[in-house]
């Protein structure tokens, strides 16, 4: 009699457990557009503009832990995708005298292979929090240039292929399997490796003008100084990402 019993408590509660339980593992795939942001104390960076789009395809899991936790992985490539333009015509440019002038954009096209470990948090069939490390692994950089070669700074940096970070998330799950979230993520590994000596030099300049009174030409020195922060300390990224994906 008494076997009986715990036979029936054991299948009255398998029948309640929460469906998370009955699935521990899901499978799934998520899409986000992302705002990339280059952070840095140099006066300009080593992406054009330093502010890029671009996005992330992924293939995710899930493995529930608990009615209120579970741990959320996934694989994904990211492109970014940067580009350098005046805020008014569209076009970079550079009247730089001594007959030197430049016009066009700069553009940077990146590719990587994104995983992320998150610990997530849920209030289920309301909403989700996640966090944890991001790893991400360097697979193609393409730049294009307008501006001379011996008047640019990329020859002082060489990108890093492994990265590391941190993000945060929201999100929800719908019942049929669809969910929508929001990640702001910090990248707090170096983008490149420096050469702060490269990117130390002098610069000087002068000015030519003629006295209308006399008609003679003279020069005059404009300015002459050494700049050691042409090239930066750190580079970093942060990132905006709107996602949208599906378990299977």
């Amino acid at each position: 009699m008494k076997i009986a019993v715990v036979v029936l408590l054991l299948a009255n509660g398998a029948e309640s457990a929460p469906a998370s339980t009955d699935k521990p593992l899901r499978l799934g795939t998520h899409l986000n557009l992302n705002n990339v942001g280059e952070i840095t104390d140099t006066p300009w960076g080593i992406y054009a503009d330093g502010v890029g789009y671009g996005a992330t395809l992924s293939f995710d899991a899930l493995y529930q832990l608990s009615n209120r936790f579970a741990l959320h992985s996934s694989v994904g490539l990211d492109y970014r995708y940067f580009i350098s333009g005046d805020s008014q015509t569209g076009v970079s440019s550079c009247d730089c005298g001594d007959g030197n002038s430049w016009e066009g954009h700069n553009k940077d096209y990146l590719l990587y292979l994104e995983i992320p470990v998150l610990a997530q948090f849920q209030i289920p069939e309301i909403i989700y929090f996640e966090a944890g490390p991001v790893f991400d692994f360097l697979l193609m950089r393409k730049s294009e240039f307008y501006i001379p070669k011996e008047h640019r700074q990329d020859k002082c940096h060489d990108d890093r292929i492994l990265g590391a970070g941190g993000t945060v998330g929201v999100g929800h799950t719908f019942s049929f399997g669809l969910f929508v979230d929001v990640h702001i993520s910090y990248q707090f590994t170096d983008l490149v490796t420096v050469d702060e000596k490269c990117g130390s030099y002098t610069v000087s300049g002068v000015q030519s003008f003629t006295d209308m009174q006399t008609g003679t030409e003279h020069t005059e020195k404009l300015y002459e100084y050494i700049d050691k922060k042409m090239v930066g300390s750190y580079y970093w990224l942060n990132k905006i990402q709107l996602g949208v994906g599906y378990w299977f």
